[in-house]
């Protein structure tokens, strides 16, 4: 089994580089979440058209391809009530249009399960999986949390914990929220988890983490391939 794993996009067509390498050979190409919003210099004319485009290739390689939902996506869904830093406000609707569109085709989710490898944008904790009664057996989580998405929006909203932590770092934050330390402090046992949403100097690998905010950094994209797991550039 051969997985690659692109971290947060936002708006960067990097991505394509890594596919046009990796495609022929792989089993599951993941893309992390976080499709929209930018801190570089990509306009929301391109951050929606790599998106669009990146809808179309996840349809032409629909078993292949599985696409997670990030925070800076989460907030553009219809009936949530709260935004985060870079919300557009003036592409909102578009934005929100196209992400509702791709959902109702069943295109994106929230989690994605493979062995021990537990991927979701930022990660899953015990407190957060206790509060919302998430099922945490290794054959249970991915749909348990995917079901929650749908039938529970609310558990995915900004939930501050005793850190008070404008940054999402409490381990009462969802798998779009929350941060490494937190994660590390009460990640769920036996489980490593890929996660995006805090960017790193360089793709890190540990036995419990491994963190892959790093597209708009060195580069870098994850290929597990069987148990060696490697860093790899397009």
């Amino acid at each position: 089994m051969k997985i690659v794993a692109c971290g947060d996009t936002h708006g960067r067509d990097k991505w394509k580089a890594i596919v046009a390498k990796e495609l022929e050979s792989s089993d599951k190409i993941v893309f992390i979440g976080d499709y929209f919003d930018t801190h570089d210099d990509v306009t929301p004319e391109q951050q929606l058209s790599n998106f669009n485009e990146i809808i179309e290739f996840k349809k032409a390689n629909i078993d292949k391809v599985i696409l997670l939902i990030g925070n800076h996506d989460f907030h553009y869904l219809s009936g949530i009530n709260e935004s985060y830093s870079g919300f557009q406000y003036g592409w909102s609707k578009q934005f929100n249009e196209v992400l509702e569109s791709a959902l109702a085709d069943g295109l994106m989710q929230m989690c994605y399960v493979y062995d021990k490898y537990v991927f979701t944008h930022a990660g899953v904790t015990n407190t957060w999986c206790v509060t919302y009664s998430v099922n945490r057996l290794p054959n249970k989580i991915e749909d348990s949390i995917n079901n929650l998405f749908k039938t529970n929006k609310y558990a995915f909203y900004f939930q501050m914990g005793e850190n008070y932590s404008q940054s999402g770092n409490d381990v009462t934050q969802s798998p779009i929220w929350v941060r490494i330390p937190s994660l590390f402090r009460d990640g769920v046992d036996d489980f490593t988890f890929v996660v995006g949403h805090s960017t790193l100097k360089e793709l890190t690998i540990t036995d419990r983490l491994i963190g892959i905010d790093t597209l708009g950094v060195t580069g870098e994209y994850l290929v597990i391939n069987n148990e060696k797991i490697t860093a790899e550039m397009p």
